[in-house]
């Protein structure tokens, strides 16, 4: 290996440890020490501007700007906030989705015979592998996209050798396939879905905006333990949404998690 592909491969690697490293928690308290330094810069601004800055005219016109910014500021949380739960939800639907049609199916194979049995063994494997690996992503973040697709594979061969020889049969087995292949399906999209859907430069406009409006609320307030305390709560509570929607955008591992239970649901009906 050549020094410049040496080199590349280096940075890559450090723009990932980078990444792993902004968690929502740590992106949170960012976006908040920002805020409320911009809050404590506008009040120390104010102390070095004459008398006449800030006059009532120019009052007038620094709350006029901050109510804009406070709308644009306001619309973009709530527009993250309800894009934030309905990617989770749609998460969580697809996981649901799939545990009901694993019990479908482990019914479906019951009606088959004994001769089912490997491919049964095959489904509960799946359920398992489902569970451990979302309880290791929940307990130590990593991206659902560690998630194999083997234990499927292994499945849909199963489903495949199922005999036809009695009347019955055929249905049956046909059937045991067209869900074992949306299984498969689901599978997919829970690793397509595993990604963020919220964009950085749309949490990073809204931190700017945000670090605005506290300055300009600096830039107005007197300066005493009163009016740090409610700024400081206030920054506390924009930089909490902020969490919620980076907690619900990325559900596996984190303070906001997918579930287990419905597969452990499905797992109880396989035996």
């Amino acid at each position: 290996m050549d020094a410049n592909n040496e080199k590349m491969l280096n940075s890559i690697f450090d723009l990932s440890m980078i990444s792993s490293a902004m968690t929502p928690i740590t992106i949170s308290l960012t976006a908040l020490a920002l805020i409320f330094f911009s809050a404590l810069l506008g009040v120390y601004v104010r102390s070095l501007l004459p008398e006449h800055h800030l006059s009532a005219e120019s009052t007038t016109i620094i709350k006029a700007a901050r109510g804009v910014v406070v709308g644009l500021a306001g619309l973009t949380l709530g527009l993250l906030i309800a894009t934030a739960k309905g990617s989770f939800d749609v998460k969580e639907s697809e996981l649901k989705s799939s545990t009901s049609k694993m019990i479908v199916l482990n019914r479906l194979l019951l009606n088959y015979g004994d001769k089912s049995e490997a491919a049964r063994e095959a489904l509960r494997a799946v359920a398992n592998n489902g569970i451990k690996m979302l309880e290791f992503t929940n307990k130590y973040g990593r991206d659902a996209k560690v998630l194999g697709g083997e234990g499927i594979d292994a499945l849909q061969r199963e489903l495949l050798k199922l005999p036809t020889d009695v009347n019955g049969q055929s249905w049956l087995k046909d059937t045991a396939l067209s869900l074992g292949n949306e299984i498969a399906i689901s599978r997919w999209k829970i690793y397509q879905n595993s990604s963020a859907t919220v964009s950085p430069l749309f949490i990073a406009t809204l931190v700017f905006w945000l670090m605005a409006i506290f300055f300009s609320l600096g830039l107005v307030a007197p300066l005493n333990t009163a009016v740090l305390t409610a700024l400081f709560m206030a920054a506390i509570s924009m930089t909490g949404a902020i969490l919620l929607t980076l907690e619900l955008d990325q559900p596996y591992g984190g303070l906001i998690q997918i579930s287990t239970v419905p597969l452990k649901m499905a797992l109880e009906q396989f035996h």
